[in-house]
């Protein structure tokens, strides 16, 4: 991770401080355009005077108040943003196949208990990708309990993204190369008990969403389950979160509760039905429409077809991560990686192959329908890198339609309100915590332009993002 803490004289953007000796109460980011997430029209010279690690004023020139002895920096020119939010990440993937055995077994060489303990012990490389590239909350929608503890320890460190974390999953099926002995990812529901207790559980150790992987819409007995669950759910105020790829499993999920769908419809097209159910619940839609190609750009790595791809000129892909992608070819004799599967593999393109038509059809569709959007990569999956996959995803979304602007509030506003953290940060407002980053071309205009950031605040504290 490169990125520096912005201290007097370290970038060209401070113009003056004075005042207190020490640390400096106020911070002052004066003449850049914000867009504050709300969708409202850009503040254009705007002053921004972030308090400790809370925004005090905002507005234009002459708006605020500027205190004595404020630390200034002079953002003219520069667009700012809110932090962006990734609503749909695994803490306990590392992006290739050593976290995912069941796609592709690594054990002889990286022995999953190993990996899921490191995993656990090491969140840092992580939070400082995830804020290098302009991340500052994550939402982890499925791992291990101990994810959840994550939240409040990211909320103490002022290097750490706002953290949301709902553990470990309820499933159809029993268990997945993946759980462990002492801890799961996914738990078997085999009765309405299991998720009462699992639901009870989780939400005393204060996970932030209940999540169903996958629903059989079919079965009226595990549906009976669900329901259960869901009104456990309600009781205890916590969210349901479902992995929901087909309509029939997406309606289901709305009908008991659903706050979050954190992938596409991808087996039919949306109805009518669908789209007033999500209406009428309120329902967040995230598309994830890269996540899948990524398995495919992963394999191709591990067959020695092409490297996966690492598009990150500011280096904020830790350097574990990067040993691991760069040495995946080594696994090119793996039993997975048979003749037929290497066709398949050369037939892929990344270019036109990294998503669906049907898939962006029904983003569309929503979109145009008025259903709240999130942007959440699923990363930490093969070949979905941690932090700088926000960029492809929002890239893809813009692809069918969405105007740069309502991307904006997608990646900010919408996902912290995903996270059920929207009082504290997703918008650029007063008492909100000072989250923001600062870019050199306009994302208003493509939201590719989201890559020219050069600085990230995090709770009050900016940061230059760069080598």
């Amino acid at each position: 991770m490169r990125y520096l803490i912005l201290i007097l004289g370290l970038s060209s953007l401070l113009f003056s401080c004075s005042g207190n000796e020490g640390e400096t109460e106020y911070t002052v980011i004066k003449g850049a355009t914000v867009y504050d997430g709300t969708g409202d029209a850009p503040i254009e010279n705007s002053e921004i005077i972030i308090r400790n690690d809370k925004i005090d004023c905002i507005g234009s020139a002459g708006d605020c108040s500027i205190p004595m002895g404020s630390e200034v920096i002079d953002a003219s020119g520069k667009f700012i943003t809110p932090g962006m939010i990734d609503a749909h990440m695994h803490f306990f993937q590392t992006g290739f196949f050593d976290s995912r055995p069941d796609a592709m077994d690594l054990n002889e060489t990286y022995p999953f208990p190993q990996v899921a303990a490191y995993q656990e012990k090491n969140p840092q490389r992580y939070y400082d990708t995830y804020l290098c590239s302009g991340v500052t909350g994550v939402y982890d929608v499925g791992g291990m309990s101990w994810s959840v503890g994550l939240q409040e320890e990211a909320e103490q460190n002022p290097k750490a993204p706002h953290v949301a974390a709902a553990g470990p999953l309820l499933t159809p099926v029993p268990g997945a190369p993946f759980d462990l002995p002492s801890d799961r990812v996914l738990v078997q529901l085999d009765s309405e008990e299991t998720g009462v207790e699992m639901v009870q559980y989780m939400s005393a150790l204060g996970s932030t969403g209940i999540k169903f992987w996958m629903l059989r819409a079919d079965s009226e007995e595990y549906m009976n389950r669900v329901e259960t669950a869901a009104r456990e759910i309600e009781k205890h105020g916590n969210q349901m979160i479902a992995h929901a790829t087909t309509l029939e499993q997406a309606k289901a999920a709305i009908r008991n509760g659903a706050k979050l769908l954190v992938h596409s419809v991808e087996d039919q097209e949306v109805d009518e039905e669908f789209i007033e159910l999500a209406k009428e619940e309120g329902t967040i839609y995230n598309p994830t429409l890269i996540v899948g190609a990524g398995y495919m750009v992963a394999y191709r790595g591990a067959a020695d077809i092409a490297p996966i791809p690492i598009d990150d000129p500011n280096g904020c892909v830790d350097q574990k991560t990067r040993e691991l992608i760069t040495t995946s070819s080594q696994f090119q004799d793996h039993p997975r990686i048979t003749d037929g599967f290497k066709e398949r593999l050369r037939d892929f393109d990344p270019e036109t192959d990294m998503t669906s038509d049907l898939m962006l059809q029904n983003l569309k569709t929503l979109y145009e329908a008025g259903i709240p959007i999130v942007v959440g990569t699923d990363a930490g999956n093969p070949g979905t890198l941690h932090g700088i996959s926000i960029f492809d995803e929002m890239e893809m979304m813009q692809k069918v339609g969405i105007t740069p602007e309502d991307l904006i509030v997608m990646a900010t506003k919408n996902g912290a309100m995903a996270m059920r953290r929207l009082d504290d940060f997703g918008t650029l407002e007063r008492g909100k915590f000072g989250n923001l980053i600062m870019m050199d071309e306009n994302p208003s205009e493509d939201i590719s332009n989201m890559r020219s950031l050069t600085h990230v605040m995090i709770k009050g504290e900016m940061m230059e993002v760069g080598e």
